[in-house]
């Protein structure tokens, strides 16, 4: 099926859809504070419970939570 035989409504509401998912995300550090904390957290895994698995998700955790607090500036 082509998009350009899509009535045009749907395809202004479908791209509305698509730009409230990207504004959710944006205004945070989320996926920067996971990234950061999984490294981190398997760093930490090994040397502290010399287990890869529990350091990365624990990393993962803590940077999620991190990123989300962190407000990025506009």
């Amino acid at each position: 099926m082509d998009n350009k035989n899509q009535d045009p409504e749907k395809e202004k509401q479908n791209q509305q859809n698509e730009n409230k998912s990207d504004e959710k995300s944006d205004g945070n550090y989320m996926t920067v504070g996971m990234v950061i904390g999984m490294c981190i957290g398997m760093a930490v895994g090994q040397l502290v419970f010399d287990n890869l698995a529990t350091g990365l998700s624990v990393g993962m955790c803590l940077g999620l939570a991190i990123g989300i607090s962190i407000k990025k500036k506009k």
